[in-house]
């Protein structure tokens, strides 16, 4: 949940990972502005979006 860079709090990936225990670390430590690029989305049932064969990603552009 803490930003390996700043210990601060990352963004939820999603509405239902905002809690009050997050909201509370917030307030007490801040929210996290490095601007890493969050992790690939999810579907809704846990698995990952495939990826396309050829598909430019953040390495090879």
């Amino acid at each position: 949940m803490l930003c390996l860079t700043c210990h601060r709090v990352r963004p939820a990936a999603s509405r239902a990972d905002y809690t009050t225990e997050r909201a509370s670390l917030i307030v007490r430590q801040g929210l996290c502005a490095c601007g890493a690029p969050p992790g690939p989305r999810a579907f809704p049932d846990g698995r990952r979006p495939p990826v396309r064969k050829g598909a430019r990603t953040e390495i090879n552009r």
